[in-house]
């Protein structure tokens, strides 16, 4: 199918970058979590669900709005609701007292992923039915992915800052919801239904209408949730290590990973060139990248007080942008392989499954810990011994990939 490129996508996708950003709010709090667990020590480790309680509640929303959204409720109509919903209990928390249970806390956490996960598979399934071209396509999801490290950029400053009033005021940073509330309300315009799209495409090119996910589907997301699941831990406790191998604090980890950040951010505006470039084999190829450079961060910082921390930096960085990459990029071939008339629940699938790799980490983590025989108590010196496993799992994941690609029929399209 020919298609060329459309012009005045950028104010069109103004609203929609905004709900990419959004989806970074799991890490708004992020810089209250120690003030956090002094007023709450009865939580112990499990004060790392105030982030990861977010990923949960994203799961069941994410599947929930893909297949409701286009077809019970418009989209303007569901966005606007979920933005409500996610100030709400996003801001929540400020106006609990000091000395409610834990428990509650997690329960407003719950509802606010609902709110995220409603929203954010949206952003994907917007720019999948907006834009046609492949490519041209490819090269806005890469900068969803740019507003949605910047909005982590953001929230963790901000949410940093808060933080040194009191772990109440973290929640205000959800206040931020307040902008692409504005611009959802006043630009974005009602997309077609997903079967409306479906039928004229079908017309036009003499097929069957055709709303159903494809099989092909399954693999790639399931291989995002491993990849997701494996990767994370060697990003979840690089405080950890670099407090271990080389006696850095905790400003100095923050910086590492503010630097990650940022490498997130500008990896997202490399999608587009990549992906014309490779089409299908950019997963394999970011997967392998991200697995096989972060295994050099176990390489060189492998046992407490020993390593190279200038190599364990460079790894961590330039190795990131396989996961910045592996994320829209999957999102984008199942725009390839995937009907207009099912591209709404396409996306829903696809941040569950998403989501379920950054809430698995910690469980897998600890799973691992069990396996390799490795004692908790030796605290950070047991996270060096993780990092080469999930390092390997990643590169299998990687070979996976390399397999389901070459099976993978994708559809010719003009880039």
């Amino acid at each position: 199918m020919k298609e060329n490129v459309q012009k005045g996508i950028g104010i069109a996708m103004i609203p929609i970058l905004s709900i990419f950003a959004l989806g970074a709010s799991q890490g708004g709090v992020n810089a209250g979590m120690a003030t956090m667990a002094m007023n709450f020590p009865e939580a112990g480790p499990n004060i790392g669900y105030v982030v990861s309680m977010v990923a949960l509640g994203m799961i069941p929303a994410g599947i929930l709005s893909g297949i409701l959204t286009g077809r019970f409720i418009k989209y303007k109509t569901t966005i606007l609701i979920a933005m409500v919903c996610y100030i709400v209990s996003g801001i929540a928390p400020f106006f609990l007292p000091n000395d409610v249970p834990f428990a509650t806390l997690l329960v407003f956490r719950f509802i606010f992923g609902v709110a995220v996960g409603w929203s954010y598979p949206l952003a994907s399934a917007l720019t999948f039915k907006l834009i046609h071209n492949e490519g041209q396509r490819a090269t806005w999801l890469g900068v969803g992915m740019a507003f949605f490290n910047i909005g982590t950029i953001f929230m963790e400053l901000a949410g940093g800052y808060l933080a040194l009033v009191s772990w109440q005021h973290t929640f205000l940073v959800y206040l931020i919801g307040i902008i692409p509330l504005v611009l959802v309300a006043t630009m974005l315009k009602e997309p077609p239904k997903d079967i409306e799209q479906e039928k004229e495409i079908a017309a036009a090119e003499g097929a069957e209408v055709d709303t159903k996910i494809p099989a092909i589907v399954w693999p790639y997301v399931i291989l995002l949730t491993c990849a997701c699941a494996l990767a994370m831990p060697t990003i979840l406790y690089c405080s950890m290590i670099m407090a271990s191998s080389f006696g850095a604090d905790a400003g100095q980890s923050g910086m590492l990973l503010s630097a990650m950040t940022v490498v997130g951010m500008l990896s997202g505006f490399t999608l587009g060139p990549c992906y014309k470039l490779l089409r299908k084999w950019l997963m394999p190829v970011a997967c392998l990248w991200l697995g096989i450079i972060f295994a050099g961060c176990a390489i060189f910082a492998p046992a407490p007080g020993e390593g190279n921390m200038i190599m364990y930096i460079v790894c961590f960085l330039v190795g990131h942008w396989g996961f910045a990459i592996i994320i829209p990029g999957t999102s984008n071939i199942l725009t390839n392989l995937v009907p207009i008339g099912a591209a709404t629940k396409t996306m829903g699938v696809f941040t569950a499954f998403h989501q379920a790799g950054c809430f698995l980490a910690t469980p897998v983590a600890t799973m691992m810990t069990a396996l390799l025989g490795l004692n908790p108590m030796l605290g950070p010196a047991m996270y060096h011994d993780l990092m080469m496993p999930c390092c390997i799992g990643v590169i299998v994941c990687g070979v996976l990939y390399i397999v389901l690609a070459a099976v993978t029929k994708m559809r010719a399209t003009e880039a």
